[in-house]
């Protein structure tokens, strides 16, 4: 029996050795074939790692302090603020049918009451022989310090009314209103232009003492008794954005009501200027700003199916000779990236900031799971082009809105955004603000650190403000933490209140980690852990000879880190890019990290330019 099982397995091996060899031989065939085609032989050879230059992140970023946020008001909404020449803020938005404004004496800290700017009112419309009563909405404020002291404050007015329990109101008119006396004279409210469509106006002044407004408009005229009338579509078919202009700080407009058909029976304004169009499309909500020697205005356009910002431009001295119309030189998509077309992305606004940069921040569904949209906020290079550097101002979640935007130049090194949002109650809207810091490439060439211009704190209360210093041996870091409610982490952990560091010693700017880039990690009490890139992996590494000095603070705690050049690998002599993070722990198993805006933990490429 066991002879027989054998002589068969002698056998199936026999068969098994024969496949094989005729294998190998049909193998070695084809590949004879294939050299008399081609001498070059296809090998297999492992994956090798290469490192990726990308081009860096440049230029101005901004660092939102989620500690500053703030509630300005019960309720209201597109709230719009101002400095003023006393250096005490004024800032407007609408409730209820009204436009309030509010001062702060102490940079926001607080405010005064509210007072009333435009008040809700009443008018009769015609309807035939019958007559209906229309309740005018203020909507949509804005507000300009002129160069002569005196404010002057615009807003939209929406005409509402209800036939068969449904409630109908469109936009209709423009109103403006001077305050002088050092703000304490309110001139009476001019209405200065009536159409349907007519909303978002936008104040801008010019060196020569001329002030304009800008607005949205609707492209068919409609005369008074026919925005009285129940019979009118109040549907927008297509918007573009028009502008007033006045020579004597706005006491009168270029804007007029004119009389027309028999015996002057009809009547509509006339005088304003068409800035720019887009066929059976809307452009709208203009937001106006000087840039260089031009007039740069953004608005919304839903070019294609939803709206994105553009830009048109006109020089100081040619003011918007000729209507910009469709696709022209004249106009520009916004952004630098092209974003996706499901992506709404509108009601822009526009400031320029000293440094010569602009800042477009507008309200956007991206990436919003919800149907409520989120503040964005972009930076242009000097020429007000090609807005990139995106951020969301206010770390809401899904289910929270920040819409209806605005921005204000705080100071030379800060920005504030406003918005209206449900933050606090998801059935109300109110105006918010939050600071955000204006964080440019460095250049430093001593030991001391004298400030902390780079600032981490977005995400919580918690913030950290970081300075760096150089000498012939060593960099510096002095790191000033506000944490209220410290952690400290295990020895050997990152679970705990502390920071990062990272830098990339040789200035390679890639996409991933590899030689001569590394990471710290300080935790709160002054331990150190380092890990070193090698091909796209963080290695954990040694932390000797980086000293820290930690102290403990009325806010939380501060580090002073001294870092030896000669424990960098390839260090640059004159640039590096540089990282910073922070972690803030409310127990040892709850904790976020924050990193500095735009940063990316292994893309070296979006740290911070450094140079010595």
């Amino acid at each position: 029996m066991i002879n027989n099982i054998q002589f068969r397995l002698m056998n199936i091996f026999r068969i098994y050795k024969s496949i094989i060899y005729f294998a190998i031989a049909t193998t070695t065939l084809f590949i004879a074939c294939d050299r008399d085609n081609d001498d070059d032989i296809p090998v297999i050879e492992e994956d090798v790692y290469t490192p990726v230059e990308m081009t860096p992140v440049s230029g101005l970023r901004i660092a939102w302090d989620y500690s500053s946020m703030q509630q300005l008001a019960e309720k209201g909404n597109t709230p719009e603020m101002i400095r003023l020449s006393d250096s005490s803020l004024v800032m407007v938005y609408a409730s209820e049918g009204s436009i309030y404004q509010k001062k702060s004496w102490n940079n926001g800290l607080s405010w005064d009451n509210p007072s009333v700017l435009f008040p809700k009112s009443t008018h009769k419309g015609i309807d035939g022989d019958y007559d209906l009563t229309y309740t005018d909405l203020m909507v949509q404020p804005t507000i300009i310090l002129l160069s002569d002291g005196d404010l002057l404050a615009a807003c939209g007015v929406r005409y509402s009314y209800t036939v068969s329990d449904t409630e109908i109101n469109f936009p209709a008119s423009i109103l403006v209103r001077r305050i002088s006396g050092n703000g304490t004279v309110m001139e009476p409210v001019q209405e200065v232009y009536s159409n349907l469509g007519c909303e978002y106006p936008d104040f801008l002044e010019l060196p020569s003492g001329v002030v304009q407004l800008y607005f949205s408009n609707g492209s068919s005229s409609v005369n008074i008794e026919m925005m009285s009338s129940t019979a009118l579509v109040v549907e927008t078919i297509a918007q573009r954005i028009e502008m007033l202009s006045s020579e004597d700080g706005g006491e009168t407009w270029s804007s007029s009501l004119e009389e027309y058909g028999p015996d002057g029976i009809y009547s509509a304004w006339t005088g304003s200027k068409v800035i720019a169009s887009r066929l059976n499309k809307n452009n709208n909500c203009p937001a106006a700003s000087i840039v260089n020697n031009n007039i740069v205005v953004a608005f919304g356009d839903n070019n294609t199916v939803t709206y994105k910002p553009y830009i048109v431009r006109s020089t100081v001295a040619d003011n918007w000779s000729y209507a910009i119309t469709g696709d022209t030189p004249d106009r520009d998509y916004a952004l630098y990236e092209i974003l996706p077309e499901k992506y709404n992305m509108g009601v822009p606004d526009l400031i320029s900031l000293p440094q010569g940069e602009s800042v477009l921040s507008y309200e956007t569904d991206a990436g919003r799971t919800s149907d409520k949209k989120i503040m964005e906020v972009a930076i242009s290079n000097e020429n007000a082009m090609d807005f990139k550097h995106r951020t969301r101002p206010f770390p809401f979640t899904q289910d929270v809105e920040a819409i209806g935007n605005s921005l204000l130049n705080f100071n030379d090194s800060s920005v504030v955004a406003l918005t209206s949002s449900d933050f606090q109650n998801n059935e109300v809207l109110a105006p918010w603000m939050i600071k955000g810091y204006l964080i440019d490439e460095l250049t430093i060439n001593k030991r001391e650190i004298e400030d902390h211009p780079i600032f981490v704190g977005g995400q919580s209360d918690a913030n950290i403000r970081v300075g760096l210093g150089i000498d012939e041996n060593n960099l510096y870091f002095e790191v000033i933490a506000n944490d209220q409610t410290p952690v400290s982490a295990e020895t050997g952990t990152e679970s705990g209140d502390g920071i990062y560091l990272y830098i990339d010693a040789a200035n390679r700017s890639l996409l991933d980690v590899d030689t001569g880039i590394s990471k710290f990690w300080i935790s709160s009490t002054g331990e150190v852990l380092r890990w070193d890139g090698k091909e796209g992996v963080w290695i954990v590494a040694s932390s000797d000879g980086i000293d820290v000095i930690e102290t403990t603070t009325d806010s939380g705690y501060k580090l002073a880190i001294t870092l030896p050049k000669n424990k960098l690998v390839n260090f640059s002599t004159s640039v590096i890019r540089f990282g910073v993070g922070l972690t803030d722990y409310v127990t040892p198993e709850q904790g976020k990290t924050e990193l500095l805006a735009l940063c990316e933990d292994m893309r070296s490429s979006t740290w911070l330019k450094v140079t010595f």
